[in-house]
């Protein structure tokens, strides 16, 4: 994640530099940019993929923010992000995996590529962040105390019942369906929202 966050970001500085003397963008001008950047990125790399299903099968359970694809036979989970908890910001979504992968490396994410649709010269694309990590087998939720418990462990104090806060990170979003447990007790977590304090 730290190689396509530093890639991806001077990516966004060359642009920015080539719109040297225009106007500063508003917040929805900016995700247009960013959509743009990351697609022709995308493009110039071999990063784009037209179809999350030829990683994987579909799985019956998608989050609100993931469409998810299950690499069964190499134990692997493709998640295609609409950026919806990031904010629809590509530069977002890579900080906030990137603290995971801080503070979950168990479930650590990588990076992929783009996936979407191309709408021609005239209009933005849609870009969604097709990232992958290891699929825990045979898991099941962990239940709200067992989450406590565990981010507890980490250093963490509750902030409210799916938010956790230390001095320098908060994690929320962790709800049983973000939290997994396996057969030998371990606690995975494999979803959430992060962000630096």
């Amino acid at each position: 994640m730290e190689k396509i966050t530093s890639q991806f970001g001077e990516c966004l500085e060359e642009a920015q530099r080539k719109r040297q003397g225009q106007k500063s963008l508003t917040r929805h001008e900016q995700e247009d940019f960013e959509k743009q950047t990351a697609f022709d990125y995308a493009k110039a790399n071999d990063l784009w993929i037209d179809n999350l299903y030829s990683l994987g099968k579909p799985t019956e359970v998608s989050g609100y923010e993931n469409t998810l694809a299950l690499d069964e036979e190499n134990g692997i989970i493709y998640k295609s992000n609409n950026l919806f908890n990031s904010g629809f910001l590509i530069s977002n979504l890579f900080k906030q995996l990137t603290i995971h992968n801080i503070l979950f490396p168990e479930t650590k994410y990588d990076f992929v590529g783009f996936t979407g649709f191309d709408n021609g010269k005239s209009r933005i694309p849609y870009v969604e962040v097709i990232i992958k990590q290891d699929f825990v087998k045979n898991a099941v939720q962990a239940t709200p105390q067992e989450i406590e418990t565990f981010m507890s462990s980490l250093d963490f104090d509750k902030i409210s019942s799916t938010t956790f806060s230390n001095e320098k990170y908060t994690v929320s979003d962790l709800h049983p369906r973000n939290v997994l447990k396996d057969p030998n007790g371990i606690i995975y977590v494999v979803d959430n929202i992060t962000a630096e304090n």
